[in-house]
């Protein structure tokens, strides 16, 4: 091949033929980071929470919003310089053009007034041109003072800011997506679909904003794949909604004998299959076979005199064939999921590995019920759908598996078989480093099939010291390709290129490829915070105070692990089945979910249950009867003695609803996370008034969770359905969303009530 002419980003076509040499790289990266790090013990806690935000157009005299596309020109106003070099690395990904700051080169933030806070917010544009991001200008350090005090007036300030460069006919939501991309009037400004950037047919390239980066991505996923990602999202089936169900926005048919077909036949876009050169590499295996129980090459073999070590049930994965269009929304753009505007992440950076390998652990199995309790997303292009969530939207939208990855036909070049999209829940957890140090993990809860690239397997477990678990988690990224290249990843040589190493660039820019519900990151030089692990599961919410007090929650929820060594493993089927239900129309009151009876046994390394599953039979018909249980049990802080009737003998997982999960349930003897977290607030020694801020802000969590207090995609959905003009046929027009998005923004500012959501 021959060398691209100077630039400053390659595309994954023109990388594709070194793509071996740039995984090399990144792994060197990995284990130089992790050397450096290995002893290092951060002394404070610290984390920082990231924020997205969309601006919407109102037109009154129409009854009509639609999205605008002034981002990029609100931040210039903000003084954000739009270089288009600036955005050589993933927006996800700290890098070294990272503005963060760290005033105490490891020690935490200083107090800083709400207003300083805002003025100083690290801005970051959204692949979309409606959407932007953003963080604080530092690491917040872990202070209970601080989260009652300054959290929430800080994101006022922020938002007020942003607030001030609007026109008086825009608004700026935090919402997860708006309602109506992809169908009719959507965005100001709006073009013809099927353009040169995007080439959609149901998004104008209006949408996207035009850096390099963020359209080389999108172009790199569609590449790849060798056909668009086509995603099927259920329509929510009303009264009277057309059955079967047709997408009237979808102009042809995406799929020939179930296999999607590439959306434009004439372009010249080659699968991975057919230009994948680095197939010839030795080939990675998948760690456990398809069929039966999985089971990775550390795990013991079960025995029945062994019944601690009994496996979960491998529950059914998605399939892998590509979704029916048969009573569906189809989505056609990896723009559906990028450039979603709403973000809720929070990262929290731990005192060393260990310290972030047991957060990894113990966050994930919690991921699914803090998408349920923050699920905000039940319509889709127009369109009630059958879900609350857009985990699933987004991790389909962006899939750039080929044909043989998602196992449609026979391998021949590619790696390997991969179980998951580049987005989705972990694939298995990392255990301790030495087994000593955390008792309570067994091997036999990955219990999940997944394939790593053996080359980076080899090279990190030959560096000394790299335990075998980490390796296999570090090497499960370089199964995929990164979808575009900065010049000074790559050095011109003659008529070829190669890789040269920055920092660690080419690590982060796999990270960047790959998002689960929770991430492990390598320590950032620039920030001086050490390793990070951050909560990917939460959908933005509607105020700044349901924002605030999901971070309080899960920011103290780190705390307790942390502190009393809490105990949430389940095996990654059960998990991945968690998340599926998570998704669900109204899953807080109407979805049992897979959970850990006993969150302190387990820890001496003896095993406190069977393996075995206590399930019940109906979850939405439970909700009454259990919650006024909870009503008149009394007091529910502290642990539940006595075992309750409900409970099978010797069950490891029990099936709760999260107001049991959350709030605790005598019935099954489930101690509660939110009254483990009250009980841990005493040691804190915090000031009478300051804890009772704290208590109030996580009383909206506990009534969430019991169900006293809706969710926004609950509200949205019973908004729509009582709305006059409904025809009860899912159909969300323009009127009704006008009216829904006007009374959202009234809520968010205080105008009207809302005490189903708010209380």
């Amino acid at each position: 091949m021959d060398g691209p002419q100077s630039k400053q980003l390659y595309s994954w076509k023109e990388i594709l033929p070194h793509m071996e040499e740039i995984r090399a790289e990144a792994t060197n990266q990995f284990i130089a980071a992790w050397k450096s790090a290995r002893s290092r013990h951060a002394s404070d806690f610290m984390w920082h929470e990231t924020m997205g935000y969309v601006i919407v157009k109102r037109d009154d005299a129409a009854r009509r919003i639609v999205l605008s596309p002034r981002m990029p020109e609100i931040l210039k106003e903000m003084g954000y310089a739009f270089d288009p070099g600036t955005f050589c690395s993933h927006p996800n990904i700290p890098d070294k053009q990272d503005s963060r700051s760290n005033s105490n080169n490891g020690g935490g933030d200083t107090a800083m007034a709400p207003a300083d806070d805002a003025a100083k917010t690290c801005w970051r544009p959204a692949h979309a041109r409606f959407a932007l991001r953003c963080e604080p200008p530092y690491l917040r350090s872990f202070s209970l003072v601080r989260l009652t005090r300054e959290l929430q007036p800080c994101l006022q300030a922020r938002r007020s800011l942003l607030k001030s460069k609007l026109r008086p006919d825009e608004m700026l939501l935090s919402i997860n997506q708006f309602p109506l991309l992809g169908a009719g009037t959507y965005i100001d400004g709006q073009s013809s679909p099927n353009g040169p950037l995007l080439g959609s047919q149901m998004l104008s390239d209006v949408c996207i904003n035009p850096i390099p980066s963020f359209t080389l991505e999108i172009d790199g996923i569609n590449d790849r794949r060798g056909a668009v990602p086509y995603t099927g999202v259920p329509v929510f089936r009303d009264t009277n909604t057309l059955w079967p169900f047709t997408d009237k926005h979808q102009s042809t048919d995406p799929f020939k004998g179930g296999v999607l077909a590439k959306c434009d036949s004439g372009s010249d876009r080659d699968s991975a299959c057919s230009v994948d050169s680095h197939a010839t590499t030795a080939a990675p295996t998948s760690i456990a076979a398809d069929t039966g129980v999985s089971r990775l090459p550390w795990s013991a073999p079960y025995s029945e005199s062994q019944p601690d070590m009994q496996l979960a049930p491998n529950l059914p994965r998605q399939p892998s064939e590509p979704p029916s269009n048969k009573n569906c929304l189809l989505l056609d753009s990896p723009l559906f999921g990028i450039g979603n505007g709403g973000v809720l992440r929070i990262t929290l950076c731990a005192a060393d590995l260990n310290e972030a390998r047991l957060l990894h652990d113990q966050l994930a199995p919690i991921s699914a019920i803090m998408a349920a309790l923050t699920a905000a997303t039940p319509i889709v292009k127009g369109y009630l759908v059958d879900r609350d969530c857009y985990w699933d939207v987004q991790c389909g939208t962006v899939d750039d598996r080929t044909l043989q990855e998602r196992g449609i036909v026979p391998l021949t070049t590619a790696k390997g078989r991969l179980q998951k999209s580049r987005y989705g829940s972990i694939d298995m957890y990392l255990g301790p480093e030495d087994a000593s140090m955390d008792l309570a993990f067994r091997s036999q809860y990955n219990d999940c099939t997944f394939t790593y690239d053996e080359e980076s397997h080899q090279m990190m477990h030959n560096a000394v010291g790299i335990d075998e678990r980490l390796s296999f988690h570090v090497s499960r990224l370089f199964v995929r390709d990164i979808h575009y290249a900065p010049e000074r990843m790559l050095g011109n040589k003659g008529k070829g290129m190669s890789v040269r190493s920055d920092g660690q660039e080419h690590f982060k820019r796999f990270l960047g490829c790959s998002r689960q519900n929770v991430c492990l990151y390598p320590p950032n030089k620039n920030t001086g915070s050490g390793w990070e692990v951050a909560v990917m599961s939460l959908e933005v919410q509607l105020t700044d105070a349901e924002n605030a007090a999901f971070i309080t929650f899960i920011v103290l929820l780190s705390r307790v692990i942390i502190s009393y060594r809490l105990n949430l493993y389940l095996p990654i089927s059960l998990m991945d089945e968690n998340m599926a239900r998570a998704q669900k129309p109204n899953a807080v009151r109407e979805q049992l979910f897979y959970f850990r009876r006993d969150l302190f046994g387990g820890r001496d390394g003896k095993s406190n249950g069977s393996g075995r599953i206590s399930k019940r039979k109906n979850a939405a018909s439970s909700w009454h009867t259990v919650h006024h249980a909870h009503a008149s049990a009394g007091s529910e802080r502290g642990v539940f003695g006595p075992r309750g009737k409900g409970l099978r003998e010797n069950a490891e997982y029990v099936e709760l609803t999260i107001d049991e999960i959350i709030n605790g349930s005598a019935t099954y003897c489930v101690s509660g996370i939110m009254n483990i977290i009250l009980n841990y607030l005493p040691s804190m020694r915090l000031e009478f008034e300051d804890e009772q801020v704290l208590r109030r802000q996580l009383l909206l969590v506990k009534k969430r969770a019991s169900g006293k207090l809706c969710t926004l995609a609950a509200w949205m959905r019973n908004f729509v359905q009582k709305h006059p003009e409904y025809n009860h046929d899912s159909e969300v027009s323009q009127s009704i969303n006008y009216d829904m998005l006007r009374t959202m923004n009234d809520i968010e500012e205080g105008k009207t009530a809302a005490p189903e959501l708010l209380g």
